[in-house]
């Protein structure tokens, strides 16, 4: 830009020189003189006008160029907060609210190595470009190792309650007789809330003989949940449920002596016994 605009200068001051030189004393002084200094001034104003019109439009380019650099690095940043809270990295390990530090010796470049703005913007917006589609992919690494994670087995389906009966052998509370337990059961009070274990897909929400109010809840990979004699179910089959997420309220349906959540974990079809899950470590 400003070659060019120093290019017009000389073109200017030049054209002067030559109309100068080439009138005499009396053309200087007369109409026809003053007539050709306004036609030179004219054509020099009009080839002002045009460099400034191919200055702006330069101008505005590189104007539009950043600020498009400007949204994708503001995208970038974002995206860059989210990885860092999905990896739990440390604290301060990685801040894109500061400016990267930067350093190293100064090194010269050859006179005859010459690189425009927009050559150094098209340079940066690549590489902006290639640093997006990294954090693209580990953005959806992280994201399903995250799920995966999610849908392991683990945890209490009820942050208060007690224990009530273990897996496996035991009396039936209502024939005195010995029966198979095929799951575990925490007591606590009417409407506590019962949480999945883990997350994924709702297959049953509704009342089945022996569990009363049943939300059974399909993880993936084999594994199955089952939570059973709730008061009420607060999702319907089909929806997707996260680790944690309230699925019912404790009660006492169905086969039930009293306020309890009856919790099975099925692989493949086959129960297993719930205790193996409940403080399983899945870090």
């Amino acid at each position: 830009m400003l070659g060019g605009l120093l290019f017009l200068a000389m073109m200017v001051g030049g054209g002067f020189a030559y109309v100068w030189l080439s009138l005499t004393e009396e053309q200087v002084l007369t109409q026809e003189g003053v007539k050709n200094w306004q036609q030179v001034i004219d054509t020099q104003q009009q080839d002002l006008e045009i460099v400034r019109q191919d200055t702006q439009y330069q101008v505005d380019a590189v104007m539009l160029r950043l600020a498009e650099l400007q949204g994708r690095m503001t995208r970038l940043d974002a995206l860059g907060e989210r990885l860092v809270a999905k990896a739990k990295l440390n604290d301060g390990e990685f801040d894109f609210n500061e400016d990267p530090a930067l350093g190293g010796p100064q090194e010269t470049i050859d006179a005859d190595h010459k690189v425009t703005l927009l050559d150094a913007i098209d340079q940066l917006a690549d590489q902006i470009e290639d640093r997006e589609q990294q954090l693209d992919m580990l953005d959806a690494l992280i994201a399903n190792r995250t799920t995966h994670v999610d849908s392991l087995v683990a945890g209490l389906p009820v942050k208060k309650g007690w224990l009530s009966s273990r897996y496996g052998r035991r009396t039936d509370p209502f024939t005195g007789k010995p029966a198979w337990h095929k799951g575990i059961d925490f007591a606590s009070k009417r409407g506590t809330q019962i949480n999945a274990v883990a997350a994924g897909v709702v297959v049953y929400s509704g009342s089945r003989y022996g569990y009363g109010m049943m939300v059974e809840v399909n993880h993936g990979n084999g594994y199955v949940t089952r939570y059973g004699h709730n008061e009420s179910n607060l999702v319907k089959v089909g929806d997707i449920v996260s680790r944690g997420q309230v699925v019912a309220t404790m009660g006492s349906s169905g086969r039930s002596t009293g306020p309890h959540v009856h919790f099975e974990v099925l692989k493949d079809g086959k129960h297993q016994d719930p205790m193996q899950y409940l403080y399983k470590d899945i870090n």
